[in-house]
């Protein structure tokens, strides 16, 4: 009786062994969530992203940037919320100013729509920067999609003008390197940094330099994914 006992007790680690994690990448996704890669794959690093600089906003702006999807990467200058004056203020964005190779850039982010419409939402993740590492200058190479990301629209909170401007001037209130996903509308700036689809999802990135980086996302009401 001892012996049969000890051979059923030796199969049944065997059993138990051999269904065990092989490494620590086997890691089970939430339901009806992908495993991201890269938001498992790299330890932690933190690294100082130096102390931020801002100016007065400027109307006078490089001239380096394609009418591409890209990823512009530089530092940040200056933030001007919507109706605030010149340097290309409007009624439905927040406008963000970057320096890059010694030129300043025009960022568009939407905070609204023309007609006045609050039809913004947004949502905030941490995760590896997408793309290569955060390199001075305008990256047309560059592909970014929500979905890929494990993210939908149903998660996307939708925020009044006033409240996303507050929340991207507070996210931006102390960063230097930034990096920002969009579409050139011009050679002096970019827009369109929200949901477009086929690897052209617009993001705002901080913290570039550290692993995880801070991302914002962002999508309009009609907008399903």
């Amino acid at each position: 009786m001892v012996r049969r006992m000890s051979v059923r007790v030796l199969l049944f680690a065997l059993v138990v062994g051999c269904s065990s994690p092989s490494s620590g990448s086997d890691v089970d996704a939430p339901p009806g969530k992908p495993i991201d890669a890269a938001a498992i794959d790299a330890p932690p690093m933190h690294v100082d992203d130096g102390t931020p600089t801002r100016q007065a906003c400027t109307s006078q702006f490089g001239t380096a940037l394609t009418q591409a999807y890209g990823r512009l990467d530089g530092f940040l200058v200056a933030i001007v919320p919507p109706m605030t004056g010149p340097c290309n203020a409007d009624t439905s964005h927040v406008h963000l100013q970057i320096r890059a190779n010694a030129e300043i850039y025009d960022v568009a982010v939407n905070v609204g729509d023309e007609n006045g419409t609050e039809d913004v939402h947004t949502l905030t993740m941490d995760r590896d920067l997408p793309g290569g590492a955060w390199a001075e200058g305008w990256h047309v190479s560059e592909s970014v999609d929500y979905v890929a990301f494990g993210v939908h629209s149903n998660e996307l909170t939708l925020e009044t003008k006033a409240t996303l401007t507050s929340d991207i001037e507070t996210d931006l209130q102390t960063v230097n390197h930034i990096s920002v996903y969009a579409t050139g509308y011009g050679p002096d700036g970019v827009h369109l940094v929200h949901r477009n689809g086929s690897g052209h999802d617009g993001v705002i990135a901080t913290e570039p330099l550290s692993v995880p980086s801070h991302l914002r996302l962002f999508s309009f009401t009609s907008q399903s994914f």
